[in-house]
């Protein structure tokens, strides 16, 4: 292994770390700043559109004055964002930060190009990108304990852990990365980041795949992000085992992906008839979640749940990008993660509305894939 890839791979590590630690904190946070669920809910809506804004612009110009500067760019902006979060008091300064916070995801843009750029070949290009993927399901069953483990010293120390890791993410790129753009493009840079989903949307072979899947995801953004929040309102569980939850809810999704998809899920069903099963399933299964009210019977069909709908990205992923042309494949990519990005400053935020007004959320979730359910027949005939 070359050094240029393992600085790139320490550079993606040291970045993902503070996305686990993050979500075990939300509970605790909405005490810290005397703020409702609702309102603790934009510390993830506010990251998710700014983030979905900055991406492609981000990407664009990488790609025309270099892969280097842009993240050095980020990362600064990160440490800063990290610091503001661990000193503030207030809580529109805590939202103001993760505002600033807007440039990380950009990161993960900018390192996939980067790892593109030194691939030789397209066996390399796919090995690589598999590299990054698996240390990122990797720590996300990790840091999730790892916050709940630093959350007894103080609310802060999940924050200021990140900060530090941010320092030192800084000073990697700064001293050790090299620009792995060689063939900048001098082009315009496009600051609309819905000129690209638009033009995707027209095309026939993808754009009911596309509204598709982002029914689907816009009815998981919850679990993703807020679930620790709706467990400590509805079930009272304490901030310091909900990290060993979602610990456990990516364990299973990493399982789901490493093994089951290729021994369970593509082994034993056709493509077509998993887009029915995953879209049924998941159906009933939200209904059956809505009246649910003993804890250990309700995490069981959750789990359950988990594994029917992390078979969405990859089967959805597969058909989009093969229907797409191959010089179009990194742009319906980002279209695909912005998709997410759009879904989880929309949902959780309406999401905690419906459980302020005490109304159940996973009857809402089920009425919005009975409508992807709609799509199916469409679908079922697209698929080769």
């Amino acid at each position: 292994m070359n050094k240029t890839k393992i600085i790139i791979l320490l550079i993606w590590f040291l970045d993902i770390l503070w996305i686990g630690i993050f979500v075990p904190t939300l509970p605790e946070l909405a005490k810290y700043y005397e703020v409702s669920a609702h309102s603790i809910s934009y510390a993830i809506v506010l990251y998710a559109f700014f983030s979905f804004l900055a991406s492609p612009i981000l990407w664009q110009l990488s790609d025309k004055y270099g892969r280097r500067i842009v993240l050095i760019l980020c990362v600064v902006w990160t440490f800063i964002a990290n610091l503001l979060m661990s000193l503030s008091e207030i809580f529109i300064v805590f939202l103001i930060a993760r505002i600033i916070n807007w440039f990380t995801w950009g990161n993960i843009s900018v390192l996939q190009s980067m790892l593109s750029d030194i691939s030789k070949t397209k066996q390399e290009r796919m090995q690589n990108m598999g590299m990054i993927w698996a240390l990122f399901w990797m720590w996300f069953i990790i840091w999730p304990i790892l916050g709940s483990l630093l959350l007894p010293f103080s609310i802060k120390a999940p924050f200021w852990f990140m900060t530090i890791l941010a320092l030192i993410e800084t000073f990697v790129v700064l001293f050790f990365l090299e620009e792995t753009n060689k063939n900048k493009v001098d082009k315009k840079i496009n600051i609309n980041p819905t000129t690209t989903i638009i033009r995707f949307l027209k095309e026939p072979k993808v754009n009911l795949f596309l509204i598709s899947f982002f029914v689907l995801i816009l009815s998981f953004s919850m679990y993703q992000w807020m679930f620790p929040v709706f467990l400590n309102v509805k079930f009272w569980i304490p901030w310091n085992i909900i990290g060993y939850i979602m610990a456990w809810v990516w364990i299973m999704i990493a399982f789901n992906q490493a093994f089951l998809l290729k021994k369970v899920w593509l082994k034993y069903f056709s493509l077509k008839n998993l887009f029915i099963i995953v879209n049924i399933a998941i159906f009933i299964l939200f209904i059956i979640l809505s009246f649910l009210n003993y804890f250990p019977v309700f995490l069981v069909v959750f789990y359950t749940m988990v594994l029917f709908a992390w078979v969405v990205n990859p089967i959805y992923a597969w058909e989009i990008v093969e229907s797409t042309k191959e010089h179009d494949r990194w742009e319906i990519m980002w279209v695909l993660g912005s998709l997410q990005s759009i879904s989880m400053f929309i949902w959780p935020s309406v999401s905690w509305i419906l459980i302020d007004k005490n109304i159940s959320i996973f009857i809402w979730w089920a009425f919005i894939v009975f409508i992807n359910i709609i799509f199916l027949k469409k679908i079922y005939r697209l698929l080769k």
